[in-house]
């Protein structure tokens, strides 16, 4: 009764309808009407489970996003980095940096 679990239960992953169906027959050694069980058993409760998992963002999608929120914060605090660097420069004793103008006569695309 309080002996070892017949089935390996740490194996079972819950992620999605693809990922509870392999593991929980790779957690009771291939035997299919206990696998059927625990699937049954774990998808009764979750009826929003997704059938497969979601891939995760590949390398390049990762790059861009990082580079995309570092450009975008620099472009929010531009007039602090500005700032900043001024502060730098009067202590260097060197000229201080301007803050860039958006040009005015530019065409519309």
């Amino acid at each position: 009764m309080f002996g070892k679990p017949k089935y390996d239960m740490t194996l079972i992953q819950t992620t999605s309808k693809d990922a509870l169906k392999r593991t929980a027959l790779f957690a009771c050694g291939g035997d299919v009407k206990a696998a059927k069980e625990i699937y049954d058993f774990f998808v009764q409760d979750m009826p929003n489970m997704p059938d497969y998992d979601t891939l995760p963002p590949s390398f390049m999608d990762q790059a861009k996003n990082t580079i995309g929120s570092v450009l975008g914060w620099v472009d929010e605090n531009q007039d602090k980095l500005v700032g900043y660097w001024n502060i730098i420069q009067q202590m260097r004793g060197g000229a201080a940096a301007t803050t860039p103008t958006a040009p005015t006569n530019l065409p519309n695309i």
